[in-house]
């Protein structure tokens, strides 16, 4: 039983560890990224033509280990097999190598 628990332990403490972030600024964001960013986002949606975006966002983050990365956020809204929309939920990702990948962040529109 202490094993579990201890393996419980480990494996939350390095879901919820994150570098600090020590300095950020906001940048543009290009058409053609905006558009890769919603192909991405929406690529499983049910009807993606339909999705709505707001407050979407790119910040340049420096962290406290020294790396640099391009965060993008914002919210997505799509509609269900209903036709009805579900409502606004998050989203992110970072730039790498100018191409967008959506990651998982606790707070994706965290005060960069």
């Amino acid at each position: 039983m202490r094993a579990i628990a201890i393996t419980a332990t480990v494996a939350l403490s390095a879901c919820v560890q994150m570098t600090a972030i020590e300095n950020s600024k906001p940048v543009p964001i290009s058409a053609p990224l905006m558009a890769e960013i919603k192909a991405e986002v929406t690529r499983d949606f049910f009807d993606p033509a339909s999705v709505q975006f707001r407050n979407v966002r790119a910040v340049d983050v420096s962290l406290a280990d020294g790396t640099r990365e391009r965060r993008v956020c914002g919210e997505v809204n799509g509609k269900n097999q209903l036709g009805g929309y579900v409502g606004f939920n998050m989203f992110g990702g970072v730039v790498v190598a100018g191409d967008f990948q959506q990651r998982d962040f606790f707070s994706a529109c965290e005060a960069w």
